[in-house]
């Protein structure tokens, strides 16, 4: 009896750890963009701990053309991911989106989709570079330099809006506020001051370009406006640029980053401006800002397996000082983000196929092998297909010990050292039976005829050998007679 309520109890245990974890109750906010005409980038801040109603495992985002609204794809990423790239898209084509969380006890109910135009594949217009925002109390100074092809634009747009929240790298992240404002700039304006703002307020400003046929990719800035005690300097040299600044990865998309404030300085430092890029980019839509009050910040939502540039600048009251040097870090190694590309299968013989790749567009570290999986029974999970392995640096491979007149299904992975990632489109290929051609035949003749030889060979052997000794005989009698002619005589 003693045994059955302990039992009972542990059943009531873990039914009420059940219950503290539920189905989040709000879905996060998309933030769409393209980074080429084939892809959009989908990003999205976490739940605050109230509406995850438990630790989010994944993200589910459906997404379908606007033409084809019956045709719903899905992708699920980590709970801590904040961004995936859909690629593969068709480029001029209008895409919804929509995003729902998931925690173990199952998915929230989905958001209302959000729509996205690809670009042009014959416009692309790309993004202003040297974006610079220089924060006021009620007012933010934006300035640009235009784009490269400066010829194919009509104008530029630029966009503000407020972030509700605060920016801090060990807590929640903020949600959006929609309020988004927007104006149109003519093609000569290379810069605009945004009014109205509120005091020590986080904002996100874009600028893009844009003609009649399409709209260019955005520079993005996210900074703060200063606060509404600080009390300008007038004739003050600007802040020098912090010193010891440091990186360090944390994940396959965040690097930890510190500095130190500068030994001297005739001005108080309010805050610090980071810019990070990838390592060896010019393009300005790659080049992210944030703004620090603290002498660290958590950099998230980073490519795994990329270098990246990162210099952090002193700010004043009303005036920036120059950024640091440029300090270099790597974000470490994940599962690769896409299978190997272009498999191709090629029927070698009836029992033995070619497997042919290209290495995976996205392979977020050093593939160390290719699994190769195939099976007769396309019905039959993963465990149960024949998995072969081969090294990293090879792009092909030759399968052998097939059965004859059989189909086969073919998917393969590419695999770093924190594991495999996800497998490409099954392929099915066919051996055909076993048959005997001209050159089969003609090889069996000649088989034949050789076996034939060699046995009227040996056959004819004693047969010759008899004559032989006939004659040897037949000599010897002959000498013989010669040496005794009379031998009747002798007695």
């Amino acid at each position: 009896m003693a045994v059955e309520n302990i039992w009972f109890f542990c059943l009531l245990s873990l039914g009420y750890c059940g219950l503290s974890v539920q189905v989040p109750s709000a879905s996060p906010q998309l933030s769409l963009l393209s980074t080429s005409p084939t892809d959009i980038r989908a990003m999205w801040l976490p739940l605050s701990s109230q509406l995850s109603r438990g630790a989010i495992t994944r993200y589910r985002i459906d997404y379908r053309a606007l033409e084809q609204v019956d045709h719903i794809y899905s992708v699920e990423v980590g709970g801590n991911e904040t961004q995936v790239i859909l690629r593969d898209l068709k480029p001029n084509q209008t895409y919804q989106l929509r995003i729902a969380a998931g925690t173990r006890a199952g998915f929230s109910q989905s958001s209302e989709w959000a729509s996205h135009h690809t670009p042009n594949l014959t416009q692309v217009l790309f993004a202003p570079t040297e974006l610079n925002v220089r924060a006021k109390m009620h007012s933010l100074h934006v300035t640009w330099q235009p784009p490269p092809n400066l010829t194919q634009i009509t104008g530029y747009k630029l966009s503000w809006r407020e972030l509700d929240g605060e920016e801090l790298p060990n807590e929640e992240k903020p949600m959006i506020n929609e309020r988004i404002q927007q104006i149109k700039l003519r093609k000569r304006v290379k810069h605009h001051e945004v009014t109205g703002l509120a005091p020590d307020q986080l904002y996100e400003v874009k600028v893009w370009a844009f003609n009649k046929q399409t709209e260019g990719y955005p520079a993005v800035w996210k900074g703060r406006t200063e606060k509404l005690t600080r009390v300008r300097m007038t004739d003050s040299l600007p802040p020098l640029p912090p010193i010891s600044v440091r990186a360090r990865a944390n994940s396959s998309t965040s690097i930890w980053l510190r500095w130190e404030k500068p030994h001297f300085s005739n001005v108080r430092i309010i805050n610090y401006t980071i810019r990070c890029s990838p390592a060896g980019i010019r393009n300005a839509s790659l080049v992210s800002y944030y703004t620090s009050s603290s002498q660290e910040i958590f950099l998230e939502s980073l490519k795994p397996f990329t270098s990246y540039e990162i210099a952090v600048q002193s700010k004043g009251v009303d005036m920036s000082g120059p950024f640091s040097s440029t300090v270099e870090e790597s974000t470490l190694p994940d599962r690769p983000s896409s299978p190997p590309l272009d498999m191709q299968l090629s029927v070698l013989d009836s029992y033995s196929v070619l497997v042919s790749w290209r290495p995976p567009l996205e392979p977020n570290g050093v593939i160390l092998t290719y699994w190769i999986l195939y099976t007769g029974n396309m019905s039959h999970p993963d465990h149960l297909w024949i998995n072969l392995t081969h090294d990293g640096s090879v792009t092909s491979a030759e399968v052998q010990g097939l059965m004859s007149g059989t189909r086969y299904y073919f998917k393969m992975g590419a695999c770093t050292e924190v594991g495999v990632g996800p497998y490409s489109p099954v392929k099915d290929v066919y051996t055909p039976p076993k048959k005997y051609g001209v050159y089969v035949y003609v090889k069996n003749l000649y088989i034949y005829v050789i076996q034939l030889y060699i046995s009227v060979t040996f056959a004819l052997v004693p047969l010759v050998d008899a004559f032989i000794q006939r004659d040897i005989h037949r000599i010897q009698g002959i000498q013989s007679t010669e040496s005794n002619p009379w031998p009747c005589n002798t007695l």
